[in-house]
């Protein structure tokens, strides 16, 4: 298993870091500090994973302060740039994902006084090798959390990272924040969302590109509460 560990301050999700870091071995991690703007990373890692193979990748990340509710990691395609799978890599979370040489490993962190990438890579092996068994463990172990249920304050304009189960978001500002849905095929269709306007600002809920909300429209205010699923169409919404 590779074990890498990326230090920064934020991660903007937009600049791709093309050149390698200067690398060493920290307590069993091969680490490196990240340019100031940094966001995309290829999923080759500069060469400190497996060579044009496809594997299994772990992705947490720690900072000083809880993760704000729009920090999230983005699994990428390869050009054309598509996302493939989209979550809130939390120090306790138990998703690995299967990373082609192609892809591309985006995050979106708020900046804070420290920011450690934590990335645990695998490479795939035959029926009952380490990648084949943790694969298994992931799955068991994210069939228990299908229906969980988490919660947060959103204070600014915001990208919803997708999520799974059930999700309250509330809406504590006094500006009409433009709140914006994940893409619609990273949720699943059993996935819900309450949204709620609790300060004096009437957020504004937007579907992002491509996608639409109940009726073919592009964004609704919110003036009260709002249930929206994935119905496999278009945002499903009731309420207000």
């Amino acid at each position: 298993m590779n074990k890498i560990k990326l230090l920064v301050r934020q991660l903007d999700g937009t600049t791709f870091v093309e050149q390698a870091p200067e690398f060493q071995l920290v307590h069993g991690w091969t680490q490196a500090t990240l340019p100031a703007a940094a966001g995309v990373l290829p999923a080759g890692l500069w060469g400190k994973v497996p060579g044009g193979d496809p594997y299994l990748l772990h992705v947490s990340v720690l900072t000083t302060g809880p993760l704000a509710v729009g920090d999230f990691f983005e699994l990428q395609s390869g050009s054309p740039s598509q996302p493939r799978r989209q979550y809130q890599p939390t120090p306790g979370n138990t998703v690995l994902v299967l990373v082609r040489p192609t892809d591309r490993l985006r995050f979106v962190v708020a900046g804070q006084l420290e920011v450690a990438v934590e990335l645990l890579v695998e490479s795939i092996g035959g029926v009952n090798e380490l990648g084949s068994r943790l694969f298994a463990w992931a799955q068991a172990t994210q069939a228990g959390e299908v229906h969980k249920a988490t919660s947060g304050v959103v204070v600014a304009p915001l990208q919803i990272p997708a999520w799974t189960g059930l999700l309250h978001l509330i809406h504590q500002s006094p500006n009409p924040d433009v709140v914006t849905l994940p893409p619609r095929g990273l949720v699943p269709l059993d996935a819900t969302l309450t949204f709620t306007k609790h300060g004096i600002g009437t957020p504004v809920l937007t579907a992002g590109a491509g996608d639409t909300l109940s009726g073919g429209l592009p964004n609704i205010p919110v003036t009260r509460t709002v249930f929206v699923m994935n119905n496999g169409d278009e945002w499903a919404f009731v309420g207000n």
